[in-house]
């Protein structure tokens, strides 16, 4: 028998390697592993059939989308083909070059392995060692072409996120930006019950320090109040509102993104089931419209923010 060392598999799409127990075709010579051979039951070869001809390395055809410059994930060092948005090995995120948004990692018509595309497209499930994910993948009963649409903009943190908390488990994930501001941050992410919770929960506990610094004359305004801010009973409310609001702030840092994947699963569900065979498109529409971002809610909130803080402590300094 000849040597496939280095040839495909059309089957499985692997590299054959010294060893590895290969079959041909009795009728146009294509090589398949034997299990894989077994598990099609006929060689699938179909367009060597029809034209006649024999199997030849040099004359093996290489689908488009294996022609352009794969993409090494950043994890594990898989070489993935241009089309995929996560590492088929790991399912980490592949990071692209380029201003056009990566596209999901669906599967040709064409492609060979209808298993493995089977189990992609329907949930994401391992194949020979692999995960595969692509936009009609369920994540926790929702596709993650959903999520995408309802994301918006920075699609693929969030989704390598979902995917973990919908397929793996774990709650806990990290938001620099829910860590920084999480009163501004739910509310540009349209989180709007918590956008407003945690903007009271702030503007009060920004109270002690803006006594202190209206109080001292830091701001460049001193309020005359009759508050000791050097006393015992002052110094315990200011540091416990400093060390509440750190603690919050890492709770929002931690929890955001899968906060953020419960209402995206919950809004989409709602959509869904409110438009049973309506146009898919204008289903989309409303996905997308539902999520996203907004910056009239941020700058709403920094507003009411404003008032409550600075206000409150305006209004202690006229009754005092």
């Amino acid at each position: 028998m000849g040597n496939y060392t280095g040839a495909k598999c059309i089957s499985c799409g692997e590299i054959f390697k010294d060893g590895d127990d290969v079959v041909v075709c009795p009728d146009c010579g294509t090589p398949y592993h034997r299990e894989c051979y077994l598990k099609e039951g006929r060689c699938i070869n179909d367009a060597l059939h029809e034209s006649g001809q024999s199997w030849t390395e040099e004359t093996e055809e290489i689908p488009e989308e294996e022609k352009a410059e794969g993409v090494r994930c950043i994890r594990c060092g898989f070489e993935n083909t241009p089309d995929k948005l996560f590492c088929e090995k790991c399912g980490t995120p592949l990071m692209k070059m380029g201003s056009e948004p990566a596209p999901f990692n669906t599967v040709s018509g064409e492609a060979k392995n209808q298993d493995q595309f089977r189990y992609g497209s329907e949930n994401g499930a391992a194949q020979n060692g692999r995960i595969v994910f692509d936009q009609n993948s369920e994540i926790d009963g929702v596709k993650l072409g959903d999520y995408a649409k309802y994301v918006g903009s920075n699609p693929i943190s969030f989704l390598s996120n979902f995917i973990r908390f919908g397929k793996f488990g774990g709650k806990i994930s990290l938001n620099i930006g829910a860590f920084i501001f999480p009163e501004v941050y739910f509310l540009y992410r349209k989180m709007n019950a918590w956008g407003i919770m945690s903007m009271l929960v702030f503007a009060l506990l920004s109270i002690p320090s803006m006594i202190y610094y209206f109080g001292s004359g830091e701001y460049g305004i001193t309020l005359n109040m009759d508050i000791d801010l050097k006393s015992r009973q002052f110094l315990l409310i200011y540091n416990a509102a400093t060390y509440v609001t750190l603690l919050v702030k890492i709770l929002a840092g931690l929890f955001a993104n899968y906060i953020y994947y419960k209402q995206a699963k919950k809004d989409i569900t709602v959509i869904r089931d409110d438009s049973p065979g309506s146009d898919d498109a204008e289903t989309s529409r409303r996905i997308a419209d539902k999520g996203g971002v907004s910056w009239a809610g941020v700058i709403i909130g920094f507003t009411v923010y404003s008032v409550i803080s600075i206000g409150s402590v305006m209004l202690m300094g006229r009754l005092m």
